[in-house]
């Protein structure tokens, strides 16, 4: 299963959602997980404890199907494909190597480009996170264009809120709105806002390996499940 995150505006969690999803899926018994960090920002490396500025071995490299093997992390099972701060735009013929994954996450950049669209394209699964507000909600539209423009079709999209307080009348507002238009694609298991999920990366570390009981550890592992479930469906119904 191939997992794109990815949102066009930034600072919505799509790295601690890359991190924490993949940690999660491994609390769930599925095998191997890879994560890949497309961002030239390279937060999902650092945020992993790997804060070299340069690698022997890199995205760009594996993208171009270089020869290489990714790297282990502080979560035994979890994998990782470091970043690159060279933004490379060349685009791949075919899918990557996913190293015997049995689940792939990749972090995107925000930012559109053809290469990213031939990856979207590629993808099983276009998860994005945003935030529960009215921007977020505009910014759905370029969403929307921008599968539109890579060809992939709206089923593969999942919409998952973060940094979510129900106490709010705003957020459940946006996630009624969002739900209202979308429906099943929006995921009923919200990440709620948590002052651990933040602090995790500073350990190198998902929010298992700091706070495994906190909140946001607890909100993942329900996001892990959901899409372990749909996935199971999904084969089901082949």
């Amino acid at each position: 299963m191939r997992v794109l995150v990815f949102n066009q505006k930034g600072g919505v969690g799509k790295t601690t959602t890359t991190i924490n999803l993949g940690a999660a899926l491994l609390r769930q018994g599925v095998g191997r997980v890879v994560l890949a960090d497309l961002d030239p920002q390279m937060h999902l490396t650092a945020g992993l404890g790997h804060m070299r500025p340069a690698f022997g071995w890199h995205v760009t490299d594996w993208l171009a199907g270089r020869a290489g093997s990714p790297l282990a992390t502080a979560e035994p099972g979890l994998w990782l494909v470091p970043g690159s701060s060279i933004d490379d735009q060349t685009i791949p013929d075919s899918p990557p190597d996913d190293f015997g994954a049995d689940w792939l996450v990749l972090d995107a950049p925000p930012t559109w480009s053809p290469r990213l669209g031939k990856i979207m394209a590629q993808a099983d699964l276009i998860l994005c996170p945003l935030e529960p507000d009215f921007l977020g909600l505009q910014g759905l539209n370029r969403l929307l264009h921008t599968m539109t423009e890579a060809g992939v079709a709206r089923d593969r999209l999942r919409l998952l809120l973060t940094r979510f307080d129900p106490r709010l009348g705003v957020h459940r507002e946006v996630q009624a709105r969002l739900m209202a238009r979308f429906g099943g694609a929006v995921l009923r298991c919200a990440i709620r806002r948590s002052v651990r999920l933040s602090e995790a990366p500073g350990y190198g570390v998902s929010v298992f390996g700091h706070a495994p009981r906190c909140g946001g550890a607890l909100d993942y592992l329900a996001l892990a499940q959901a899409l372990t479930q749909q996935t199971v469906a999904r084969e089901e119904a082949r």
